[in-house]
């Protein structure tokens, strides 16, 4: 059983899962934007998700109540960019932003992580498309792009995205990635190394590492089921956990991820996150990383909650996983920002800009 802090009073959330790890009863796996976290209830006392303050709202129950049942694409608040789309291989549809000079031969591509959307760059691409053309995509499954029972993992994505640059007539550029995004942005410029020429990855999974019997904890347990079943407080608590301490500019898309689960098409969304932590999981990046050859920047919240995984590597902090990376990676920066979690890219955007654009002027 997993007791939630909710204001002045205790809501018990109770999942059926159940596995054993490591000498312990796992009996809830919260699956939230960046990464799988999982709570122990036997020689490990349960934690509170969050604070005893109250949870965001994100949207009124008024509001959630009287949505009407129609795809994610239709309930999603208005981007902040003109949305475009486009169908790659002549079948699966890409939303996507285009932002800054489209002349320009200075290119970012964004990717956001899991559960994430083109908006999680906002405050990103507000910036650094002054100098640079910036490209942010929602990968099919999330945001405004094509849902369906679609064969998704990390390669998958990768493959999709140099067809979708294609398109774009986009040869050359630089690739920003957050959690899974930046796992994603790993296996781009391991395949494609001529295409890419420096990665800046924020939050990134693929950098810590996992057992067998880790892994295979994830693939009995992880399953469409997970995501469908959470209330809303329980997504509340999961999104509280993305920040440091969340602006309250932020809401909107918590909003966004409550309504997502009154939409029409919520099982191919509760797919697509199944799909995607089997795929982080089964791909080994942590053993490819030697193979990247391009200058690498790696940026972590020191306060994230979601890396390490806070049951498997309840020892470790972000601190240590970055310097995994940068003992892995050839060419690598690691630059730790203090008073910031896991969505580093709104909780100080401040930062996380400038830090990639010294990178950039490297």
């Amino acid at each position: 059983m997993i007791r939630i802090e909710l204001g002045n009073h205790y809501k018990r959330y109770q999942h059926p899962l159940q596995i054993r790890a490591r000498g312990l009863r796992l009996t809830a796996i919260f699956i939230v934007w960046g990464i799988t976290i999982v709570f122990a209830s036997a020689h490990l006392a349960a934690q509170p998700v969050v604070s005893a303050a109250p949870l965001p709202q994100g949207a009124s129950q008024e509001e959630l109540d009287t949505l009407p049942r129609r795809p994610i694409s239709d309930l999603l608040k208005p981007y902040k960019f003109p949305v475009k789309k486009v169908r790659v291989k002549g079948k699966t549809e890409f939303a996507y932003v285009d932002v800054g000079d489209p002349k320009s031969k200075e290119v970012l591509v964004f990717i956001h992580g899991l559960n994430g959307y083109i908006p999680l760059w906002d405050k990103t691409i507000e910036d650094l498309s002054k100098d640079y053309r910036c490209i942010a995509v929602d990968l099919p499954g999330f945001g405004r792009s094509e849902k369906g029972e679609l064969p998704i993992n990390v390669i998958y994505y990768a493959d999709l995205l140099v067809r979708f640059l294609d398109g774009l007539k986009v040869r050359d550029a630089y690739i920003v990635g957050h959690s899974m995004g930046g796992q994603v942005a790993v296996n781009l410029a391991l395949r494609y190394a001529t295409r890419f020429k420096k990665l800046m990855l924020i939050s990134p999974t693929g950098i810590e590492s996992f057992t067998q019997a880790e892994r295979q904890a994830f693939y009995d347990n992880v399953n469409t089921n997970v995501t469908k079943d959470k209330s809303d407080d329980v997504i509340r608590a999961d999104f509280v956990r993305l920040f440091y301490k969340m602006p309250p500019e932020a809401e909107f898309m918590l909003r966004d991820r409550l309504a997502m689960r009154r939409a029409s098409d919520y099982d191919y969304y509760c797919h697509a996150v199944a799909r995607s932590i089997v795929g982080m999981v089964e791909l080994p990046t942590w053993d490819m990383l030697e193979g990247l050859t391009q200058p690498t920047l790696l940026i972590f919240g020191k306060n994230d909650k979601l890396i390490p995984n806070q049951f498997f590597h309840v020892m470790q902090k972000p601190q240590d996983v970055a310097e995994q990376g940068r003992s892995k990676i050839r060419k690598c920066i690691v630059q730790m920002i203090d008073r910031c979690g896991h969505f580093a890219p709104w909780d100080n955007p401040e930062a996380v800009n400038q830090t990639i654009r010294d990178f950039l002027d490297r």
